[in-house]
């Protein structure tokens, strides 16, 4: 019997003829008209379970990761596949890294719970594919995360996976936490987005953590950072005091969510904001925005090019509760999986691809027309 490295080899060998021309007969995703109700308490359930809800806030982050580069098609997820466009000129069977170790990607959370609710969905006669999950549980964990004030429309099960995942990847087609306004609004409108969504999105950074180690802000520390670009020095004092945990550094994205002492001595006003919500997804995030109390170039940049849309998201949680849904149904939705090869049929965990078997591939038509 043939050991894994053999396996690879063959399968690598026969892999190269099967992208060109792929004769697939495998049991195809069931494609539902709507992500139903059964479907949404299914994946709900997942999300809001104590030792799941700390993550919540990483699955909003997977999905724009996700889909962002080459569509929504889970390859965000892989660790292995043999389809990478990376490799060793030296050892050319030896394929390189997927996204997953892009410095993009650093700190992704919340992957562990992908799996979960498939096989939840699954125990109800439902498949869905990678992707997706990737969909439906950013949609649930918005909702959770803005304590039921924020839904909006998915489409059912029927996305397809991509088996294709490389680390130079997410850098060349993800906006960068140092990239200015022109730049990060040049990235946002070639995948089909407006200045509006760009804007709304951004509001997600009212909740989740930053690591001060990934270097996503250490620019706006530097003194040769522009003065529109330098961080508060009060805040940035104390918030790099609130690192509570100095073997993986965290802190947190919003200082509504700091500590009293770290808001006051900041200068922090928090007008209009709930500073006993913590955690919650809402609109305080254009209020420490304003206050020049965020931490990446991408968001400060909004200052001065976007400034009416950042005022009009602070006065009215509503106006950016529905600027922000409308945004999140174009992620999951209208950018779909570029391949150019697919898994035909469900994967069967979402780290990898079905690589046993090269007839698991197609290039051929979408799930939906098989």
């Amino acid at each position: 019997m043939p050991n894994s490295n053999e396996k690879g080899s063959l399968f690598l060998l026969a892999a190269s003829a099967a992208v060109i021309a792929v004769v697939a007969v495998q049991v195809k995703l069931v494609v539902a008209a709507e992500y139903t109700d059964k479907m949404v308490k299914c994946v709900r359930g997942i999300v809001e379970d104590p030792k799941n809800k700390p993550n919540a806030p990483g699955l909003i982050r997977l999905l724009f990761h996700d889909a962002m580069v080459r569509g929504l098609d889970g390859s965000v997820l892989l660790t292995s596949t043999p389809f990478n466009t990376t490799s060793n000129s030296l050892l050319p069977n030896l394929k390189g890294p997927t996204e997953q170790g892009s410095l993009s990607n650093g700190g992704l959370r919340g992957m562990e719970m992908i799996d979960e609710i498939r096989a939840k969905l699954a125990e109800k006669n439902i498949i869905a594919s990678c992707a997706d999950a990737v969909a439906f549980a950013a949609r649930e964990a918005t909702f959770v995360l803005s304590n039921g004030k924020i839904e909006y429309a998915v489409d059912g099960p029927g996305r397809q996976d991509g088996v294709v995942s490389a680390v130079e990847d997410p850098g060349r087609f993800l906006p960068a936490p140092t990239y200015s306004y022109e730049e990060i609004l040049t990235n946002f409108t070639s995948k089909g987005f407006t200045k509006v969504d760009l804007v709304a999105l951004s509001g997600a950074h009212a909740v989740g953590v930053a690591h001060p180690l990934m270097f996503s802000f250490a620019d706006r520390f530097l003194p040769s950072a522009t003065i529109e670009n330098k961080i508060d020095p009060f805040y940035r004092a104390f918030m790099l005091l609130e690192t509570k945990d100095f073997t993986d550094p965290q802190v947190d994205l919003n200082v509504r969510d700091m500590t009293p002492t770290t808001q006051t001595l900041s200068g922090y006003k928090p007008d209009g904001v709930n500073t006993s919500a913590v955690g919650v997804l809402d609109n305080s995030y254009y209020n420490a925005n304003l206050q020049n109390m965020v931490l990446f170039t991408s968001d400060t940049a909004l200052r001065g090019n976007a400034e009416q849309l950042l005022e009009d998201y602070k006065k009215d949680a509503n106006v950016w509760n529905a600027a922000f849904s409308a945004a999140m149904t174009k992620l999951s939705n209208t950018l779909k999986a570029e391949g150019p090869i697919f898994e035909d049929g469900s994967r069967k965990k979402c780290s990898a691809t079905n690589h046993d078997n090269q007839d698991s591939y197609s290039s051929a038509k979408p799930l939906s027309a098989r």
